[in-house]
């Protein structure tokens, strides 16, 4: 029996742990955990030079934290803190995937990848510093959109695929200090990985996972999967090598994602179905120009040969479909208003029963799925939790009147069918 971390702690704190039994097909629930374990950092904890302040993310094996650095004559910045979990610290495996993602990171010199700082340990605590994004992840930016039942602007959101497209480029295109292409894949372009400052630039986060020639961590053997299902491109989801249009499929859910109001796949058995042909990705709605549609369309395709060939193509394809259109994005063009959930005040976690792996049924056997940590940057207000969106409280009323009308219909069919009866006799 395998286990699967769900990860992306949601909005309630809670880490969910799962099985997948082989026979079966089937995840089975095994528990539901407080987001700090025991002996976990705490708001207050001093790590080196660093004070943590508080948990803005965790994830199948790590968290990440807004924390502060104080140097002389009273200079202060805030930074994001991203540590393993403690019951995975003794393991070297994680331990080596984050110091991986460190590599990688410090060698991408890039405005639209989140900068590494700081790399260090701390009584047994490995940790990574990087700049802190004052901002909100993609994610609950769609979110925010989806309790206002008003979609993204177009022009911005473009604008923020371009940078995500221009990053990732980058970091396709690195080379070791010989001039040796080092083969990133990102494997984990998700909404929850891109960062929007309140400048409108974008960030892409967490290269926790990604594939790169010298890791020190083992690769991934075949069988076993990384990512997140909704944004997984075929091969990906199927445990065959994969290469950068594995990204540029991603780059394609992304957009899907943020234009439909929701992923391409609701959970492993939908992206199985496709990747078997034996089902179409439904159509974006009437309101998304052609132009749009088409680049989604080809950066989605099953075969990786028909896709872009690349990040850079699908950017400069984004932006021939707008033409002249602005295509600036800032908070104040996404949101004129500014009470939305996930743009000021405290923005909860992203859910994991939104984006994780859901409790559903796959035959695809052995598989260890791991959701790393995000570097969701929540903006800069601070207090107490948020209440959940808006949508979530009305979609759980929905079902809850649901529930009690088919309940009560029930009974009145029931009542009718024993009193025609009993007339009968």
């Amino acid at each position: 029996m395998t286990t699967v971390v769900l990860g992306g702690g949601d909005e309630y704190g809670k880490r969910i742990v799962a099985q997948l039994t082989p026979t079966t097909g089937m995840l089975e629930f095994v528990s539901e955990s407080d987001a700090f374990g025991p002996g976990e950092m705490s708001p207050g904890t001093r790590i080196d030079r660093y004070e943590m302040v508080r948990s803005v993310g965790v994830g199948g094996m790590g968290r990440v934290w807004l924390g502060r650095f104080k140097g002389k004559h009273g200079f202060e910045k805030q930074v994001a803190i991203k540590t393993i979990l403690p019951e995975l610290a003794t393991q070297p495996q994680f331990r080596q995937m984050l110091l991986d993602e460190a590599r990688i990171s410090a060698r991408l010199q890039h405005a639209n990848v989140a900068q590494i700082l700081d790399v260090g340990e701390h009584q047994g605590v490995t940790y990574i510093v990087f700049e802190w994004v004052e901002g909100s992840s993609l994610y609950k930016l769609c979110r925010a959109a989806e309790a206002r039942e008003e979609p993204l602007p177009l022009g911005p959101l473009v604008r923020v695929m371009v940078n995500v497209c221009s990053g990732l480029h980058a970091a396709h295109e690195l080379t070791d200090p010989e001039g040796r292409p080092l083969g990133i894949v990102h494997r984990d372009v998700t909404p929850s990985n891109i960062i929007v400052s309140q400048g409108g630039y974008a960030k892409l986060i967490d290269f926790g996972i990604a594939k790169a020639k010298g890791r020190i961590a083992a690769e991934t053997r075949s069988g076993i999967v990384k990512g997140t299902p909704q944004y997984m491109a075929p091969e990906q989801a199927r445990g065959d090598k994969v290469d950068r249009r594995c990204d540029v499929w991603a780059v394609g859910a992304v957009l899907y994602r943020a234009l439909a109001g929701t992923p391409p796949f609701k959970d492993r058995f939908e992206l199985e179905t496709f990747i078997l042909e034996r089902s179409v990705l439904a159509p974006l709605p009437d309101r998304v120009p052609e132009a749009v549609r088409a680049v989604v369309e080809r950066a989605m395709r099953r075969d990786p040969a028909e896709r872009f060939p690349g990040a850079d193509e699908v950017r400069f394809a984004l932006e021939r479909a707008l033409g002249g259109d602005d295509l600036r994005a800032t908070f104040e063009d996404m949101f004129p208003s500014t009470d939305l959930p996930g743009v000021s005040g405290d923005a909860l976690e992203t859910p994991t029963a939104a984006e994780g792996l859901p409790f559903a049924r796959t035959s695809m056997a052995d598989v260890r799925t791991v959701l790393p940590t995000t570097l969701s940057a929540p903006p800069a207000a601070h207090g107490s939790p948020a209440a959940p969106p808006r949508g979530r409280k009305a979609s759980r009323a929905l079902r809850l009147a649901l529930l009690v009308a088919t309940t009560l219909a029930v009974f009145a069919t029931g009542a009718l069918v024993w009193s025609m009866f009993a007339s009968a006799r």
